[in-house]
C-alpha cells in the first residue's frame, strides 16, 4: 500500500470515526434517537456509502476503476493531488462542524426536536458546513480516482444533500423564525455568499 493509499484510507477512518462518535455522544446526551427519518436522508446514507466502498476497493485494489468506467483524461498527478488537498481540507471542516455543533447535532430533521441554532464556529462562515465538507470530500475522491461511476454518484449526492437542505432550510424558518432569517440572510449556505 502506497503512502497516498494510506493517507485517503486515515482520512476515510477519521471522517467515518467522527461522525459515528458524534452521533453516539449526543445520543447518549439527549437520550433521544437524532436520526431523522426521510426518504431523501436514506437515499444519501446508501450513496455515500456506495462512494465509501468503491475508495476502499480503489485503495486495497486499484485495478477497480477499470471496471467503473475509467476517465484517463482526469489522471494527472496534478489532480490527484488537489484531491488529495480537497480531502483534508473536508475532514477539517467536518470535524469542525461536528465539534461545534454539540448536542444540537442531528442526521436529518427531527421534526420533534428543537434545538439551539449554531451560528458560531465554523458556522459563522457557513450555514451547511457538514454538507460542504461531504461535497468537498467525494470530489476529492473522485479526482483522486476518476471513474464514470464516481462522477454520476458524486453529482446525484450533491443534489440529493442540496434538496435536503432545502428542506432543513425550511424547516428552521418555521422553528427558529427570525432569528434562523437573520442567520439565513448574513452567512452563505455553502460559503461566504454561496
Amino acid at each position: 500500500m502506497s503512502l497516498e493509499e494510506i493517507y485517503v484510507l486515515v482520512v476515510v477512518i477519521i471522517y467515518l470515526l467522527a461522525f459515528f462518535y458524534r452521533n453516539l455522544k449526543t445520543s447518549f446526551q439527549v437520550k433521544v434517537s437524532i436520526r431523522g427519518k426521510s426518504l431523501k436522508l436514506t437515499f444519501s446514507l446508501i450513496l455515500s456509502t456506495i462512494i465509501y466502498v468503491i475508495v476502499l476497493a480503489n485503495i486495497f485494489n486499484p485495478s477497480i476503476t477499470n471496471f467503473l468506467g475509467r476517465l484517463g483524461f482526469l489522471q494527472h498527478t496534478s489532480i490527484k493531488y488537489f484531491g488529495y488537498l480537497l480531502i483534508i481540507v473536508a475532514l477539517f471542516i467536518g470535524l469542525a462542524a461536528l465539534i461545534e455543533m454539540k448536542n444540537s447535532w442531528r442526521v436529518g430533521i427531527k421534526y420533534d426536536q428543537k434545538t439551539k441554532l449554531i451560528t458560531s464556529g465554523i458556522y459563522a462562515f457557513s450555514r451547511n458546513p457538514y454538507f460542504l465538507s461531504y461535497d468537498l470530500l467525494f470530489l476529492g475522491f473522485f479526482l483522486i480516482y476518476p471513474s464514470l461511476t464516481l462522477l454520476i454518484l458524486y453529482f446525484v449526492l450533491v443534489i440529493t444533500f442540496h434538496q435536503m437542505i432545502l428542506e432543513e432550510e425550511s424547516y428552521l424558518q418555521q422553528v427558529q423564525g427570525e432569528q434562523y432569517v437573520r442567520y439565513k440572510n448574513s452567512i452563505g449556505r455553502y460559503f461566504f455568499i454561496f
